[in-house]
């Protein structure tokens, strides 16, 4: 591995077929970095995967995860110790949108749903593959400007969970030189976006690719602290 380029670099990006982790996969591909692909959508994810070994990535690997199947993450941590003997790079992007509105009116059924996705099995997929993360490991945790704030419903709330394990995980790892950093990309064009804000004109948020700079940064050995902005990045 190149630490330079990530060339040979090994990452594991979640939410990986469309929107935000697609853009991060492509990028990650210029560089040369060997790619561990995950997504629900076999078509879409294997299409970006296509796309990715033309971009010259070292290898590009398409695995399946459910984050609302504890089996599937179970399997795909099995599938990747089998695959790579380490991981230099892991971005958590997936998540689900989940209920809208004020806590309070969202029902126990839905805000579970949305926490088992967004929060517990996130922490079932770091507990298995913790093992595989190399010292001096780049981990990116996509957050959100939604989190923890009033009205944004079952996904503010478990993206501000997530801010918290980002946070005790950047403590627990800094021993083994692990840079966890939460990432905000802030608004984007996506398909999630779209499904939130159907009126929006999509001309008037930037698409992903120009929000994906300050990860591969991270992966790479910057250490900009906890948080980023990402619409802040390279400003003086």
């Amino acid at each position: 591995m190149d630490a330079a380029t990530l060339d040979g670099a090994r990452v594991l990006v979640t939410g990986a077929s469309r929107g935000y982790g697609a853009a991060i996969a492509r990028a990650l591909a210029t560089e040369g970095a060997y790619l561990l692909l995950t997504a629900t959508d076999a078509s879409r994810l294997g299409a970006v995967a296509e796309e990715c070994r033309g971009l010259g990535a070292a290898e590009v690997q398409c695995l399946a995860l459910d984050l609302g199947d504890a089996a599937s993450v179970d399997a795909l941590t099995a599938e990747v110790a089998g695959l790579v003997p380490r991981l230099e790079g892991v971005v958590l992007n997936a998540s689900i949108v989940g209920a809208r509105g004020p806590i309070a009116e969202i029902s126990p059924t839905e805000m579970e749903a949305a926490i088992a996705v967004n929060v517990t099995h996130q922490l079932r997929l770091i507990h298995g593959i913790e093992p595989l993360i190399a010292r001096g490991a780049g981990v990116v945790v996509v957050t959100s400007g939604a989190a923890a704030k009033p009205g944004r419903g079952a996904y503010g709330v478990t993206k501000g969970m997530m801010d918290v394990v980002a946070d005790v995980l950047r403590e627990e790892w800094a021993d083994r030189e692990v840079r966890v950093v939460r990432v905000n990309p802030g608004p984007l064009r996506t398909d999630m976006r779209a499904a939130v804000y159907p009126n929006e004109d999509p001309a008037t948020v930037p698409p992903p690719a120009e929000r994906v700079p300050p990860v591969i940064a991270v992966l790479k050995g910057a250490d900009p602290g906890p948080r980023i902005q990402a619409s802040e990045w390279g400003l003086s």
